[in-house]
């Protein structure tokens, strides 16, 4: 409700001077801060930004001072104060939490974030504070604005509207090996086929779908998605694939837990004929911790089925991910996983059931206003029950990403992703051994 709480924004500065006629010689004093010189400075710059409105060059000239000065209960108050009126809710809640907490009598901080998370719509915890704030006996001019918070809250809609986003997508680029294959040309003493040896192709890929949330209350909604896609490999059209995925799920917030439940599947083709499906749930249940922290459980179970003619490999697969996350800013988010499971082979005598054990490590940045870096490693192990060959079976598969997107580039709603992705799988059974390098470029438009 960014457009509604605008013409109110600037009447937050009024608050502060109302509170402390020189907001940096009063904020030194109620918080019992020593800065330096350059500090001092620093703030006095900020804040004459902030006066004049030239907001975004206010958080851009305080970030560059953000691992030096964190935790300095005055430099959080004015990021917190720039990055909110620039648009990044998260981050502001972040530095004035900081402010707050080392500082509760300063007003102005705690103001500053009242209005931070109303405009992340945490329109509860907003509301809460405001009335914390009224009941302080504020000067008139501050008590209009906080009433007119108050209404506002009042005011909105019970529930938040429902969101149908189709998109389009098109990804083309070059696939070291796109059969995913041995380089060996011979294997036990016989020669292998083109189709089992490493075959690398430029590949186009084009998919459409739709994301479309439904919310019942702030606190609970639905989600369904569906996706259709088809991958051409000029070089190896033995596994040119479709594939057509859907998911619906219910996920909820209460307080500081969060937690979905889901049914997924997907049908997949490879040379035109069908191959291969599956259909599923999932369940995860997390709690967040002190504002930054996130914790979850999640569990995924589901039926593998392959065609007639290669049904010893159908599975059932079960997937447990247990994972912390940790926001270190508005956009950035480090996330740490444990991943464990198991296929049960439901074929008897196939070989292809398996125990797993994994992991991976994944981080997300924003490099600017509209880019942002995720990359991410991990690995899985998969120790097969049966002999393959005549003998034992442990695949150790290792997979990598690194990928920038760029969005709203020329147009509103159009992205440009570039994407590296490498995988190395190591097994004990040199036919299963193989490494793959795809790279290439992810055009998706999304219409806003």
């Amino acid at each position: 409700m960014r457009t509604a709480a605008t013409p109110l924004c600037r009447a937050i500065l009024v608050l502060a001077l109302a509170l402390s006629p020189i907001s940096l010689v009063h904020a030194q004093a109620t918080m019992q801060i020593v800065d330096s010189n350059d500090a001092r400075e620093l703030y006095l710059q900020a804040e004459s930004l902030l006066a004049g409105g030239h907001t975004r060059n206010a958080y851009e000239l305080l970030r560059a001072y953000e691992s030096e000065l964190s935790g300095n209960p005055y430099f959080d108050y004015l990021l917190g104060v720039a990055a909110l009126d620039s648009g990044y809710n998260a981050e502001a809640i972040l530095s004035l939490q900081r402010a707050a907490t080392a500082a509760p009598g300063y007003s102005a901080a705690r103001m500053e974030l009242a209005r931070a998370y109303y405009e992340a719509a945490e329109y509860g915890t907003a509301q809460v504070m405001f009335a914390a704030l009224l009941g302080e006996d504020p000067p008139p001019a501050v008590r209009e604005v906080i009433t007119a918070y108050i209404n506002a809250i009042n005011a909105r809609p019970s529930m938040p509207p429902s969101r149908f986003s189709p998109y389009g997508e098109l990804f083309t680029g070059h696939d070291s090996n796109a059969n995913g294959s041995t380089e060996n040309e011979q294997f036990l003493g016989f020669t292998l086929s083109p189709e089992n040896q490493a075959t690398d192709s430029m590949f186009v890929e084009a998919a459409a779908g739709f994301d479309w949330s439904l919310p019942r209350s702030t606190n609970f909604g639905w989600f369904i998605g569906a996706r259709a896609s088809y991958r051409d490999n000029p070089d190896a059209p033995f596994v040119d694939a479709g594939i057509v995925s859907g998911l619906a799920s219910m996920n909820w917030r209460s307080g500081a837990f969060f937690g979905r439940v889901g049914i997924d599947a997907y049908a997949a083709s490879r040379d035109g004929e069908s191959n291969e499906t599956y259909g599923g749930a999932n369940v995860l249940l997390g709690r967040s911790f002190a504002d930054r922290w996130d914790l979850s459980l999640a569990i995924r179970s589901g039926a593998l089925n392959y065609d007639e003619s290669i049904e010893v490999l159908d599975v059932t697969r079960t997937l447990y991910t247990l994972a912390t996350s940790y926001r270190f800013a508005a956009r950035g988010r480090f996330s740490v996983a444990a991943i464990g499971g198991n296929d049960d082979a439901r074929e008897n005598g196939s070989p292809y059931g398996n125990s797993k054990t994994g992991g991976r490590v994944a981080i997300t940045t924003g490099l600017g206003e509209r880019t942002y870096l995720t990359a991410s490693i991990g690995s899985l192990t998969s120790d097969y029950d049966g002999l393959f060959f005549g003998a034992p079976r442990e695949d150790r598969q290792t997979m990598s990403l690194l990928q920038f997107e760029f969005h709203d580039v020329w147009t509103n709603g159009l992205t440009l992703a570039p994407r590296l992705r490498y995988i190395d799988n190591e097994s004990d059974i040199d036919l299963y051994t193989y490494n793959r390098t795809e790279f290439g470029l992810m055009i998706r438009w999304a219409p806003k």
